[in-house]
């Protein structure tokens, strides 16, 4: 085990893999070496390098391995014009999943059927149904502005 006892603080030897990207205890190399191997690119790094980027990374930012052969923090990019389209794509979904759960913890769509459902319940219905429809007519593909409608009742 190569952990060693300085002023009563357990001090570790890590090493970084730039191709991985990752860190790897010296402790454990043995154990890399007779599983999916030993890094050929670790360099050995401080304690002070691990703890920091092994810990949160700062506002939008990012861990990559810099050209030097150590991690180093690189701005996140913003999003592509897909990825803002596939998120509002998973913000529709979620928000009629969520109406449709609403509705359905009413037994609406039940009572509807059956023709036992009140005047003040028929009302709230078809209100969301109609935001119901108005999601559905939401066109992500013009995201990041988009009008979401507002649920019935908020």
């Amino acid at each position: 085990m190569h952990t060693f006892l300085l002023l009563g603080v357990n001090v570790n030897t890590y090493f970084y893999s730039a191709k991985h990207n990752s860190f790897f205890p010296l402790e454990l190399k043995d154990d890399y070496i007779n599983g999916i191997g030993w890094p050929e690119d670790a360099v050995e790094v401080t304690e002070q390098v691990y703890s920091e980027f092994t810990g949160e990374p700062p506002q939008g930012q990012k861990r990559v391995a810099g050209k030097n052969g150590f991690p180093e923090w690189e701005d996140i990019p913003p999003p592509t014009r897909e990825e803002i389209v596939a998120q509002a794509g998973v913000e529709k979904q979620s928000r009629t999943d969520a109406a449709n759960d609403f509705i359905n913890s009413n037994q609406w769509p039940g009572k509807a059927a059956m023709g036992r459902l009140n005047d003040t319940d028929k009302a709230k219905y078809n209100a969301w149904l109609d935001y119901l429809d108005s999601i559905g007519a939401v066109d992500v593909s013009a995201a990041p502005d988009l009008n979401w409608p507002i649920p019935p009742g908020m």
